[in-house]
Formats: C-alpha cells, sequence, structure tokens
C-alpha cells in the first residue's frame, strides 16, 4: 500500500465536521433567539399592533396603535409623531360594530372630528 490518505474515509470526516459544526452554530442561535424573547417578554406575541392608519396628506397619516391597556391615536408626519389621544381598550371595544372586528374606520373618523372641533379655521378668525 502507499501513503496517500484514503480518499473517501477523509470526505466522511469531513462532512461529519462540518455536521457537528452547522449543529452547534444553529444551538447557539436557538439560545439566543430563546434569551431575548424572554428578555424582552415577545414570548406570548406581538405587545403593539397598529389597529388602523388614515391618510392625511404626503407623508402625514393618523394611526390607531393598540398598546396593553390602551388605544393611542398618534398623528405621523414625516419626522415626528405625536400624541393625539389617549383611549381605554375596553372602551375601544365597546364603540366597536358587533360585525366590523377589524375596522375602526367609523370610530376614528368621530375622533378626528371632535380633536378637529377644537382647532379653529382662518376664515372663523
Amino acid at each position: 500500500m502507499n501513503g496517500t490518505p484514503d480518499m473517501i474515509a477523509a470526505g466522511l470526516k469531513m462532512i461529519a465536521s462540518l455536521g457537528v459544526v452547522l449543529a452547534m452554530i444553529l444551538a447557539l442561535l436557538y439560545g439566543v433567539r430563546k434569551l431575548t424573547s424572554q428578555r424582552t417578554g415577545a414570548a406570548g406575541g406581538k405587545r403593539i399592533q397598529v389597529l388602523e392608519s388614515h391618510y392625511m396628506g404626503v407623508k402625514k397619516t393618523i394611526s390607531l396603535v393598540r398598546v396593553p391597556g390602551k388605544v393611542l391615536v398618534l398623528g405621523i408626519s414625516g419626522d415626528r409623531i405625536n400624541l393625539l389621544d389617549t383611549l381605554e381598550e375596553d372602551i375601544v371595544q365597546q364603540e366597536m360594530p358587533p360585525g366590523e372586528s377589524g375596522s375602526f374606520g367609523p370610530m376614528l373618523s368621530d375622533r378626528l372630528k371632535k380633536i378637529g372641533s377644537g382647532f379653529k379655521r382662518k376664515e372663523d378668525l
């Protein structure tokens, strides 16, 4: 026999080594993902949800955002986010029409009218 290594045995060793390295990387990624989800409290799902957005103009929208216990009415422009109003989550659920589980359109337009009635137009001055 000559002194050259057996190519099949060397190939199997290389594939086995690669498999071990990949398994270690996947286990490490799984551990990091578990650790970060426990730390942020995101294990139960998303805690912040955008319920609805209404386009007002160029780079200007009004959005309903649900956070635990409250629904926020936010004015969003190109460079700012302003809190317009805060609603209790149970009030939002009561005001929703029974057939429309995901649409807040009528409620959002009513809230916008209430907010807008506090501002005076130039014509009224």
